[in-house]
Formats: structure tokens, sequence, C-alpha cells
């Protein structure tokens, strides 16, 4: 209690001189152990020849640097009051710091409450121990946990949420179902960021939840059991749109294609490049071209062939210039449209494609893609997780039933729609 009076500017020494290898009954040990030290006192403990030393320098050195100077020798321990600076007679070298608010070795019973605190680690807790020991050992970092508690408005819904411990899986399932409800996660990659935060935020608002961009387990019955309805709905709709398309297909393949002439053959071929008769549509052109090629001049001929090779709309228009009457007019006005219309759409190609290589989809999931898309009658060739030609036809076909746009590669929309059944 008198050193107490005299806090920042008291120093208790005190030696044993035990062995290091002395044994003691259980209930003792050398030194003090963990006394109550009153705030502001200095407490250093150590063998007597130690102490003794320590006790030497201070007397003969004015303004020595207790603390430093005990810290320095191994067989001393300082406890309680340990400023960086802390001189007995005339000033130490450096300027002293102010004391440290929080630097009280903590009683068993304080040690307790703050441990109690951190368990519950709510606010409530934090500011009853605050208010227990307002200068505290742990007070700094109960403030510090205080604030961090304020600053984070939607804290006890994270708590929840974590506590549900999803899984990779279960995250990316809850992001397609998102998605399917055209909520935009950003991704579908298991984490949920600022995107998929957003995206829960305003499902949550749309559905009379409170809005903390965290889910419960309840809120993720809902929204698997709305995802389940909605794809339910989209499935019926492809299929209607599948059924009213393959009507149309074979409509106007009976008035135009299936007559064998060429005109016929293109003009289908423009209105369904991946309908039902494409391929025997191609076929037919083919051997259509066989036999101009046969039955052309020679020169008309060697001046398609080097069109063909080349394979530019300049080409193609040279041959034209040439041949105005030439055996291969029509397939070389066809190739002219055909490659103005692959460039207008080149660069909306290009960005599909880097949509569908972000996605960052392995071969399982491609192979769960070719085998949704083979189910449903689309013809997506072999499921081997390699997209070919007729993978890219049957991905446009179900994009197209599907209401979707139309480009062969596949980006959240499609995916999400074509496996979440077999993930979920």
């Amino acid at each position: 209690l008198a050193l107490g009076a005299a806090p920042g500017h008291a120093v208790l020494m005190v030696g044993h001189d035990n062995e290091d290898d002395e044994e003691y009954d259980d209930w003792l040990s050398a030194g003090l152990g963990n006394p109550q030290i009153p705030q502001g006192v200095t407490v250093i403990t150590g063998r007597v020849d130690a102490v003794a030393d320590l006790t030497e320098t201070i007397a003969r050195t004015s303004g020595v640097n207790v603390v430093a100077e005990a810290r320095r020798n191994s067989r001393l321990r300082v406890q309680g009051y340990a400023p960086a600076s802390l001189a007995l007679f005339g000033q130490a070298q450096a300027a002293a710091p102010a004391p440290a608010p929080f630097s009280v070795s903590p009683t068993a019973l304080e040690r307790d409450d703050w441990l109690r605190a951190q368990r519950a680690d709510t606010a409530q807790s934090y500011s009853a121990y605050l208010d227990a020991y307002p200068n505290g050992a742990f007070a700094g970092a109960a403030t510090d946990a205080l604030n961090a508690i304020r600053s984070e408005p939607n804290r006890a819904a994270r708590i929840a949420e974590d506590a549900l411990r999803l899984d990779d899986a279960s995250r990316r399932a809850i992001q397609r179902n998102l998605a399917v409800l055209n909520f935009d996660t950003r991704g579908i990659d298991g984490i949920f960021g600022p995107g998929t935060r957003n995206a829960i935020t305003n499902w949550q608002q749309e559905n009379g939840f409170s809005q903390t961009g965290y889910l419960t387990s309840e809120q993720i019955g809902r929204l698997n059991g709305q995802a389940g309805l909605r794809r339910q709905q989209l499935e019926a709709e492809a299929a209607r749109q599948r059924g009213e398309e393959e009507l149309r297909d074979r409509a106007f393949w009976n008035d135009t294609g299936a007559g064998g002439g060429e005109a016929g053959l293109r003009a289908y071929l423009e209105r369904f490049p991946d309908g039902i008769f494409a391929d025997r549509a191609e076929a037919a052109l083919g051997e259509i071209e066989q036999s101009k090629r046969q039955a052309a001049r020679a020169e008309d001929r060697d001046d398609w062939d080097r069109a063909r090779n080349a394979d530019n709309r300049n080409a193609y228009l040279s041959y034209l210039e040439r041949q105005p009457d030439g055996r291969f007019r029509e397939e070389a006005q066809s190739r002219i449209a055909a490659l103005q219309a692959a460039e207008a759409a080149n660069a909306g190609q290009q960005a599909a494609q880097a949509t569908e290589q972000s996605l960052g989809l392995d071969p399982i999931a491609m192979r769960l893609v070719e085998a949704r898309l083979q189910q449903l009658g689309l013809e997506p060739g072999g499921v081997d997780g390699n997209f070919n030609g007729d993978t890219r036809r049957a991905i446009r076909r179900y994009q197209r039933d599907s209401g979707l746009e139309r480009t062969g590669f596949l980006d959240q929309q499609t995916v999400s729609r074509l496996i979440t059944d077999v993930f979920r």
C-alpha cells in the first residue's frame, strides 16, 4: 500500500537464494509468484546476487534505467509497471514516456473475468469488463474489441452464418440458386465476396428478411425452395420453346430445303444454322458444289479454288468480278455474307469465350454440362469434357430454347440452369 501511494516512482526488489534445482512442496514456489501489484509499482525479483548487482548499479550510477538494466539480466524478472525507461535517482538518459495505462499484471480474478468476456465476445461482455477494470491489464484489448463490434452492424448475423460451417460446395450451390433467381453474385466460386453479399442482401430485401447480407439456415432453405421451383418453370418454358422451334424448323425445311434446291438449302441454313436438318443441308450443298466443279469450265474452277483457299471477302469479290455468271456465284455471295456476319459477331464471340474461361470450370463440370445437354436431346457429341463444334451447337440450342443469348459459350446463367440440379 505504501508503494502504491507513489505510482510511477516506486520499485520493489526481492531476492531469493535457492538453487535452480531446489524442490518445493506443491503449495510452495520461489519468488513472489503472482502478487496483486498496485498500479504504477515496479517489482523486480530474482537470485540474491543478481538483485544485489542491480542495486549496486542503481546506487553507483545516477539516472540509470532500472527496467532496462533488469531486463538485460536473464536471472531477473520484471512485473507490474514496466515503462521503457525508469530512473530512481537523477534523470535517465532518454526521456521517460508517459506511464502505460494498462501495464498492471492481472490478478487471477481479473484474468478469469477477461476470459469470460472473450468467450461471450459481445459488446455487453467487454463493457462489463471495462466497467470493472477501467485500467485493467486487458482494457486496451477490450476497448479494441468493443470498437470492432460497434463498427460491424451485422456482426451477430455474420457469427450465426459462420456457425453453419458452409463448405465450398454449399456456397457454390447458394450462388447458383441466387443466379437462377436473377441475383448476380459476380461468379460461382464458393467465395462470398462483395458480389455475393450484395446478391444476398437484395434477395433478403425482396423476401422480407433483415438486410444483413448473411444467411440463416431458414433463409438457405427458402432460397433453395425458390430456386428449385424456378428451375422447374424454366425447364418447362424451355421445353415449350423447344417444341415450338422444332415445329417451325420442320415447316421451314419442308417449304425450302427438303426440295434439294441450292437456294432453299441456303435459306434454311440462314434461318436455322443449328436446326434439325442443318447437317443434311450442309451435306447437300457440298454435293451441289462438287457437281458444279465437275461441270464448270477450267478457268471458272481455278478462280473458285483460289477464292476458297483465300476464304476472305476480297477473294470472293474478285471471283464474282472475274466470273459474274460463274457456277459458284451463289456460294461466293453466301460466303461474303457469312464472313461479314462473323466479323460483326467476332467481338461478342471473344467476350463470350473470355466469360466462359473466367468460370474456371474443371473437366468434371464440363462433362456434367455435356451430359445434361445430351439428356435434353441436344446432341452435344461425346461426353468427354472437350467442347467441340457439336458441343457449341448444343449449347446454342439450349440458350435459344432458354431465352438466353446464343453464343455457344457458357456463362453464369447457362451453367446455373444446366448443372445446379446435379450439384444440389
